[in-house]
């Protein structure tokens, strides 16, 4: 049995039509996978597996809360994911990945491993920017400490009013 085993679907035994399925992943659901990114969090993963004549269908829907590192101040935090996603399972004499949404399992295989999948779902779940969600004022809940050292290495941008050009002033008056 591989470390995915206790999140595999078991499709031998099951009738056509919509069977659903639960997974609470936390700490050691992330521990599986070797992403710095994520170590911790709590996901309700439901998944609908409609079984159809020589196709499966996963419909997975993912709820929760995972811990991320600030792009910011580089401190940990919990942000919210949502996601639905769905893939096709086909049955066939070579397993693999056809198409992004579309996998082939083996004609004798009894269960479907959802493991990786529940775990690129929430990869793609999280938001483009990782950053400290602003307070009821408005202000940035990002380690102080760090925000000022930023604010140290900030590039100024020169006082554009007070360096004016003699070349661009006879330019403007020819517009004017």
């Amino acid at each position: 049995m591989s470390k995915l085993g206790t999140y595999a679907l078991r499709i031998s035994g099951l009738g056509e039509g919509d069977h659903d399925f639960s997974f609470e992943l936390d700490r050691q659901f992330f521990a599986l996978f070797e992403h710095p990114d994520i170590e911790n969090g709590n996901v309700l993963a439901e998944v609908g597996l409609e079984k159809k004549q020589g196709v499966i269908s996963l419909h997975f829907s993912l709820h929760g809360e995972v811990e991320v590192t600030c792009d910011r101040c580089l401190e940990k935090f919990m942000t919210g994911i949502s996601t639905a996603q769905s893939i096709f399972v086909k049955m066939g004499d070579t397993p693999g990945e056809i198409e992004d949404d579309v996998v082939m399992i083996g004609i004798d295989d009894h269960e479907i491993e959802v493991g990786q999948y529940l775990y690129e779902f929430i990869i793609l779940a999280l938001p483009y920017q990782k950053i400290h969600p602003e307070d009821s004022q408005g202000k940035s809940t990002c380690d102080p400490e760090m925000l000022k050292r930023l604010d140290a290495f900030r590039v100024r941008e020169p006082d554009r009013n007070n360096n004016n050009d003699p070349r661009w002033d006879a330019l403007k008056k020819i517009i004017e």
